[in-house]
């Protein structure tokens, strides 16, 4: 859903227009040409019995650049993170994760997944997927995978080197079903980013760090 338009505020995630081609590749050049923003994570949600943080770990950052070529948009977010997870099992096991998470019909959505008249799309990777999925929340414990299967349609490129996530996704600016939101050059839109740390830190599900309502500005 887009919003008033927030181009010239230093809060605003800027979607580069690049034309051509754009590769699934944090080398492509249409990197260089897309500001990179610092986006803090610092409020969270815990499951019942879900381990606290310390508090060197209270508060996390993401590095965000979006381009796009008006076909497809590009969002490349890198965080630090000392050891990948990639595996999960049923109880004491899981993977590292992030979303980002867009209001589908109004810019009122809550930021806590939505409500059931102000949803919001969400898209989520984990580590241990084939792929990211589309997913639509109408409130806390509501959040499910779309079931239509043209709107799964999310490709990605994952890579943990040197302490670093690389995650670069990827999908159509128009939306391919009522579970998706439209991207559309000149408008903007509220966006929020959320991380899962796997492994001993043993987040999942409701128990993950989540940043402010950001704004993404489409040039």
């Amino acid at each position: 859903m887009a919003i008033h338009d927030l181009s010239g505020s230093s809060r605003a995630i800027t979607a580069v227009f690049v034309p051509g081609p754009i590769t699934l590749n944090t080398a492509d050049p249409a990197w260089a040409q897309a500001p990179e923003m610092t986006i803090g994570l610092g409020r969270r949600l815990h499951e019942s019995g879900a381990r606290l943080p310390s508090d060197d770990e209270k508060s996390r950052s993401v590095k965000v650049k979006v381009v796009h070529n008006s076909a497809d948009i590009f969002f490349l977010c890198q965080w630090n993170q000392s050891a990948a997870h990639t595996k999960v099992d049923e109880y004491t096991l899981f993977a590292d994760a992030f979303a980002m998470e867009i209001p589908l019909i109004t810019e009122e959505s809550p930021i806590w997944m939505g409500a059931a008249d102000k949803p919001v799309n969400i898209i989520y990777w984990r580590a241990d997927l084939p792929g990211p999925e589309n997913i639509v929340g109408g409130g806390i414990g509501t959040t499910q995978k779309s079931p239509d299967a043209t709107s799964q349609n999310i490709r990605h490129y994952q890579r943990w080197a040197n302490g670093v996530w690389s995650l670069i996704i990827t999908r159509p600016m128009s939306a391919a079903s009522n579970n998706q939101v439209s991207f559309v050059r000149g408008e903007s839109y509220r966006l929020a980013f959320a991380n899962w740390k796997g492994g001993i830190d043993a987040e999942r599900g409701g128990n993950k760090i989540v940043s402010d309502w950001q704004h993404l500005s489409i040039k």
